[in-house]
This record gives C-alpha cells, structure tokens and sequence, in this order.
C-alpha cells in the first residue's frame, strides 16, 4: 500500500468551502492516472560489432566508446554512426573463452588530462591495468603512450572480472575475479594477502597508482589497495550518479547469481565467497557466516527454463527520457538473455523486482546479454555479445493519457479547514500519478509519485 498527502492553501480573505473541497478531493482522486507503467523499448542503435563488453562515455561526451573483447576500442555518435577505431590492443592481449579486453573507464578530467584506462589480459594470461592518452584527434588514441600501472597473476583462464569504474569520490575501482577453476581452490578471495577476487580502489591521479587514502585496509592487512573482498567473478559493478551507491553483481558457482549493494563510501566489507554462494554456505557446507559478511541483496538461481547461468550487471538508470524508471537498477542473464529492474535504498533495503524482458527484447531477440552500457546523460544501453548488437532503452509513446483508476480517500487534516488543508489518499501499486486538481474555473495538472 501506497500513500500521498497533498497540502492546499487558501488565498487570504477566501474562506474554504468544506464541501467544496470534498467535492474538489472527489474529482482529483477520480481523475488520478493509474500508476504509469513505463512504455519502454530496447531501440537498435549499433550493430555489427565483435563480442561487445563494455559502452560507456567520458563525462559530458556524446559519443559512446564501445569495447570489443577481442581487442578494439569503437566510437560511435549516439545515432549509431560509426566514427572509427579509438584504440586497437588486439595483437597485446589474449582473447579467447573470459580473457580479452574488459574494461574502460574516463575520469572526470578526460576532457584536460586526455588521460583513460583499460584493462586486459595479456599474452601471458596475466591481467593488465593501463593508462592511455588520446592523440591530436579526439577519435583516435595514441597507441604508443600505453603505461602498465598493475599487472595481476591469473592462474586460471576463467573469473577475470575486469570492469572499471571511476566513483563519485574521483577514485579508480577496479573488479577482479578469484582467480578461476572451480570453487576457488586456493581461496583467493578471502586471503587480503591476494588482489584476486577483489574490489581494488585506487588513485591514479599521478604518474602511475597509489592506494586511495581512506581505504580499509592502509597500513595493516590486507593489502592496501582492496576496497572490499570476497567476490568470485564481478561482472559488473557500478555507482548511482544520484546517490553514489554501489552496485556489484557477483556471478555466482552453481547455484545463486548475486547483487550485493552498499552505500556510498562503505568500504571493508566481505561479501562472502568462497564462504558462501549468495546467502547459503558454499565452503564450509555449514557455520559458514560469524555475523561479518555481507548477504545479498537479491538473488537468483541457475538453470530453469530459459536457463539461467551468469548475471550480467547494469546500472541504476538516471537518464531523462524515461523518468518513470529514475532509480531502477537493471541486470540481465548472459543465457536466458532475461532482464529485471530492482529498486534499493541503503535506508529502506530492496523493493520489488520488475521483469523487463518482454518490452526490452526486440523482435530477433537476443544472443547474450554480456552488460549494460551508460552514455554521459544517464541513458542505459544493452550489450548483445553473441549477436555483436547494441540497444538503447528509450521510450515508445509521449503524451498518451492513462487510465482513471479510484484512489482511497484518507482524512483531510486539519478538519475543519483552517487556512490550510492536507488531503492523504493511498493507492496499490506504488508509482507515477498525474493528478488533475479543479476548483471552480481554476484546473491543474500535477504529477505527483507514491511511495511505499
């Protein structure tokens, strides 16, 4: 159940009309829009390109850099034209099963400092974090100003993580997997001693890179670089531009794919593998939780029909053009190419999980979903790896008028009236109401949001 209050105010020396205003409460619920279902589609905006893992854009750019696996950075216009190649590692990196080119991220300074980073993985099968500058031209990189800032010892080929995100504080996160095989045996991502199964938070800001002052862990165990630990494979993470928080989707063994969510700047946290597999005991099979890990916020199972196997993380949606999904933070499945929103608060925990699938699947469908993508303004985008295409959430119809649903009345406050009325009505479910407000000759419309 949801509920909305909203406060009238009379004009000096016009007295309120009692029935007037129940008359007036009557009218505005009867016109109340029914909460608005956000009219979405997935709109083809890219296609034909290799294995894309990553779409992300410096900050007030407009155009989208879209990563390959297999080695090549592409930019495009927002209209899908092709504006060429911005850097091409294909003959540096391994790029075969999870390895390849994984991550890119701009800082805020892009535009001055020309500087960005991505991460790889090398011939040797080690993963690589690098600094680039862009040349003369703002669509090419200078291939030869490529700088190795870490280099990570991978003994397996599986679980490179690799996604790069810079966060609201101008630090350069950095996610890496445990390392590979099965079950973690070496259990890497409990031993601080490892960078492997790990969120890394580092900066970068000078010649090559420093543990960011405030981590967890400076100057005592585990090493100073780790943000938070206890991950297998992220894939991806992400912040709320609104509220800073982080988002970890967590690619589970089995059994359970997670997301793990915190609040901004919480870091220190062990989100539980090999412990734990989501919120059950993976190794030990029981007593595997003292009380400091850190459980899931939602999760879901393998297998099913369609079948399920890797999560595949977003981001919280911030853009403008669809405002009825402002807060929503959307994931997907790599096999059963199946889509889902959640909302979550540090302060009210995780609401309701939306599946998105049907309106965002265009008419072929999808191959695999390897990621989300965001442009500078917040507009999320979605990553078709096996079918090399890329499509951008947008919405189908402006200005249509929903339906009239009846909202419950609640007591109007103060009664009788004073110079001020508060009218509380609720309504199930919770969402978007355009409300019209009339009185005698005066008509408004308002768009008001009801809340749980």
């Amino acid at each position: 159940m949801s509920c909305l209050s909203l406060l009238l105010h009379r004009r000096p020396g016009t007295p309120f009309d009692r029935h007037a205003l129940n008359m007036l409460a009557a009218l505005l619920l009867l016109s109340a829009a029914g909460p608005t279902t956000a009219q979405v589609t997935a709109r083809l905006v890219v296609g034909e390109v290799e294995k894309p893992v990553r779409l992300v854009a410096p900050p007030g750019d407009a155009r989208l850099f879209v990563v390959e696996q297999t080695g090549r950075i592409r930019v495009f216009d927002r209209d899908g034209t092709d504006r060429g190649v911005f850097l091409d590692l294909s003959g540096i990196i391994a790029a075969d099963g999870e390895r390849g080119l994984l991550g890119l991220a701009f800082p805020q300074d892009y535009a001055t400092s020309g500087r960005f980073y991505v991460d790889h993985t090398g011939l040797d099968g080690d993963t690589r974090l690098a600094r680039y500058l862009v040349s003369a031209d703002p669509d090419r990189a200078d291939a030869a100003s490529g700088v190795t800032l870490l280099t990570i010892d991978q003994p397996f080929s599986n679980h490179n993580g690799g996604h790069l995100e810079f966060g609201p504080d101008g630090m350069l996160y950095f996610g890496l997997g445990d390392g590979g095989s099965a079950g973690d045996p070496g259990n890497r991502a409990q031993n601080g001693q490892s960078l492997l199964g790990k969120l890394l938070r580092l900066d970068v800001s000078g010649i090559g890179y420093v543990a960011a002052a405030g981590n967890p862990y400076i100057g005592a165990p585990p090493r100073d670089e780790i943000w938070a630990l206890g991950l297998r494979n992220p894939w991806c993470f992400s912040f709320d531009r609104l509220s800073g928080d982080l988002y970890v989707a967590d690619v589970g063994q089995n059994t359970l794919e997670e997301i793990d969510a915190t609040p901004v700047g919480t870091g220190g946290l062990n989100y539980g593998w090999r412990l734990m597999e989501g919120d059950a005991c993976f190794n030990p099979a029981t007593r595997c939780n003292d009380g400091t890990l850190t459980l899931p916020i939602h999760q879901y199972t393998h297998g099913g029909s369609p079948f399920r196997c890797s999560i595949s993380g977003g981001y919280v949606y911030r853009g403008e053009a669809i405002p009825e999904l402002q807060g929503t933070y959307f994931f997907a499945d790599y096999c059963s190419c199946q889509i889902w929103g959640l909302r979550w608060t540090a302060t009210g925990g995780p609401g309701m999980v939306t599946d998105w699938t049907a309106p965002l699947t265009p008419a072929g469908g999808y191959t695999s979903i390897s990621a989300f993508g965001q442009d500078s303004d917040g507009e999320l985008y979605i990553l078709d790896h096996g079918g090399g295409s890329i499509h951008r959430l947008e919405p189908t119809t402006t200005g249509s008028t929903p339906p009239v649903t009846l909202l419950r009345l609640g007591q109007n406050v103060p009664n009788p009236f004073n110079r001020g009325t508060e009218l509380n009505w609720s309504a199930d479910p919770a969402g978007v109401y355009l409300c019209r407000l009339t009185q005698g000759r005066e008509s408004r419309t308002r768009k008001l949001a009801l809340v749980e």
